[in-house]
């Protein structure tokens, strides 16, 4: 009877602590990011803790057109040395593992992608997009490769596909992948992945062996949390590239008129705010000068006459420092050439009137000291042959007539004004103003 006491309370034992083990929720994440500094910092934060909080797993919905190999390769090491399960899949259908998704998707202990998905294309490249020079080539390249090899052998996926996708840029379909043995399914969901996957042995750090209880685990989402989305969208490239622009421009506005406050102020926050993004972006300090070396060319081409020369320069240097601006193996870090095409005329076009305006006014009337009576109407209080006196802007002053005589009664005009003395010239009676005609009709 003490056997069979026993028995039952092993075998309810053995029940409860298998219950317990299926009940442990799957921690999952939605990347849709550009890999950087700031994603990646997401990604990390999210998997400590998936981990500390003991999850049955860790799944990364994946949509990504790479990023920064620094980013990739922390996120990878995170992957590979995780105490729990890490499940990457390529979700939704439409979605890609491109570029660095080629290595975070290889890295997990399943790989899973969604029907219409892709991955493929990990070439490096330049910060612009282009090829990496041949001096240059040679070395990237290899580490690359060495580097995706480490993480297929160690993962058991197929490693010259991988490689093909670092040397010749290979891209495939979901079916491909599964068949090249990229991957390890294909599921139309998160769910009906959880259902495929349940009862596989994975390899955890240490070696040690893990059994997937996932049919019937709960799914349970790490959100971003306020800085983390703040960073990223800011570490977008083309929000980082106007931000400065508005830092520049607030920065000059302020100079040029002290004490407006509201340009300064707007420049202050996005300089800020871009100094924030520049700490996670690979930004190119050559850009940076660059964009730089073109406002101070504008600013110069208002003070001097360079015939266009500074302009045309200035705008060459914007456009060379804007598409220059990031220093990235991943042509994801570009700033887009449309945003950069209308920044650039629209930053010409603005300089070019002030320039304008600033000439316009070497030829218009002074309208600040005596130099605004210039142009006034008068009339004569004395007769001018040619010296005698005028009443002008409610003040009688000195004159000389310049086509004397003018006699006292007459009317006007200042030609010129030396210090307290005017110089006029006869005038017509003015047509009388609306007021003037209403009075005389009372």
């Amino acid at each position: 009877m003490a056997r069979l006491v026993w028995s039952v309370l092993w075998g309810l034992l053995c029940i409860a602590a298998w219950a317990q083990q299926t009940a442990r929720p799957v921690y999952y994440i939605q990347f849709k990011e550009i890999v950087h500094r700031a994603s990646a910092d997401y990604l990390m934060r999210a998997h400590a803790d998936a981990v500390k909080a003991n999850a049955g797993a860790f799944l990364v919905l994946l949509d990504t057109p790479g990023g920064e190999l620094q980013a990739t390769r922390d996120i990878t090491m995170t992957f590979l040395n995780s105490p729990i399960p890490v499940i990457v899949f390529v979700y939704p259908s439409g979605a890609r593992a491109g570029s660095a998704g080629v290595f975070i998707t290889v890295a997990a202990n399943i790989a899973a992608m969604a029907p219409g998905t892709n991955i493929g294309a990990a070439t490096p490249v330049s910060g612009d997009g282009s090829d990496i020079p041949k001096d240059m080539r040679r070395k990237v390249m290899n580490d690359t490769i060495a580097y995706a090899k480490t993480i297929a052998e160690q993962r058991g996926r197929n490693k010259d596909w991988v490689v093909k996708a670092v040397t010749e840029a290979a891209s495939i379909t979901e079916q491909e992948a599964l068949r090249n043995k990229v991957i390890d399914i294909v599921a139309s969901s998160p769910q009906e992945l959880l259902v495929a996957i349940n009862g596989r042995t994975v390899k955890v750090a240490g070696g040690k062996t893990f059994t997937l209880r996932t049919k019937d685990a709960p799914l349970q989402e790490i959100p971003k949390n306020w800085r983390e989305s703040l960073l990223m969208f800011l570490a977008h490239p083309n929000v980082f590239y106007i931000l400065m622009l508005l830092a520049i421009y607030g920065i000059l506005g302020e100079l040029q008129n002290p004490g407006a406050t509201f340009p300064g102020v707007i420049g202050a926050i996005a300089l800020l705010l871009a100094l924030y993004a520049a700490s996670v972006l690979p930004v190119n300090a050559l850009g940076v000068a660059l964009i730089l070396l073109a406002f101070v060319l504008f600013v110069a081409e208002l003070f001097t006459t360079s015939h266009g020369v500074l302009t045309a320069g200035a705008l060459v240097s914007f456009a060379i420092g804007s598409i220059i601006l990031f220093q990235s193996d991943s042509p994801v870090f570009r700033v887009s050439f449309w945003l950069i095409g209308t920044m650039t005329v629209l930053t010409g076009a603005a300089f070019l009137f002030v320039a304008y305006s600033g000439i316009r006014a070497q030829f218009r009337r002074k309208v600040s000291g005596q130099e605004r009576l210039i142009g006034m109407i008068g009339r004569a209080r004395t007769k001018l042959e040619p010296e005698g006196m005028v009443f002008v802007d409610g003040t009688l002053w000195r004159a000389i007539a310049l086509d004397p005589p003018i006699e006292a009664g007459e009317y006007v005009q200042v030609d010129r004004v030396d210090g307290l003395t005017l110089y006029v010239r006869w005038q017509p009676k003015p047509a009388p103003t609306a007021e003037e005609r209403e009075s005389a009709r009372a």
